[in-house]
């Protein structure tokens, strides 16, 4: 926990029990039940894929002090089929910006028009899965099997109550971090 406690933007962090696990994983199947933006689906294997390791850490971040690495953190899904993510490249971004073949929902989520299914039917299976990821840090070898995962708005909620934090002042998020063991 030491070590977490050190990184850039940590506010608060604590260790889940099985019994706050269940809650967030409960919470979490809810939001996926609801449209992202009235548009499709949401699936949120990053949040899961935390909450599923042996140990489970919450932590209150402080927006622009955490630091994530700048990988996809978001994907849209048609069945196996990519049809939009989440970029952090200049270049690939400028790219695409080029093309009329795609869209973009904000800034860097492009969405792949050519690759969109058709029907209603087909589009009502579009997903937005949110990807585990990690944090930038030199020590993340010495955790097994290490993922973070970005909570879902109301699993945010709970998760500060549980700190009885209050966010008046500032941007504060949270994360979810998720290992089996440490190696020394």
């Amino acid at each position: 926990m030491d070590f977490f406690g050190k990184l850039d933007g940590v506010v608060r962090l604590k260790i889940l029990d099985d019994a706050e696990k269940r809650s967030l994983l409960e919470i979490e199947s809810r939001n996926e039940e609801k449209k992202f933006m009235g548009m499709c689906r949401t699936y949120n294997r990053a949040a899961r894929d935390a909450i599923s390791r042996r140990h489970t850490l919450a932590i209150v971040t402080k927006g622009g002090e955490f630091k994530y690495l700048p990988l996809p953190r978001m994907r849209m899904m048609y069945k196996d089929d990519l049809v939009g993510e989440e970029l952090y490249e200049s270049e690939r971004l400028e790219a695409l910006r080029e093309s009329k073949d795609n869209v973009f929902l904000w800034d860097n989520f492009a969405v792949f028009r050519k690759k969109l299914p058709k029907g209603k039917t087909e589009l009502d299976q579009l997903v937005i899965v949110h990807t585990p990821t990690s944090t930038e840090t030199s020590k993340e070898s010495i955790f097994t099997n290490l993922v973070l995962g970005e909570p879902c708005g109301e699993s945010d909620q709970v998760i500060k109550g549980w700190f009885e934090f209050e966010t008046r002042e500032g941007v504060f998020g949270t994360v979810l971090i998720g290992f089996d063991d440490v190696s020394q």
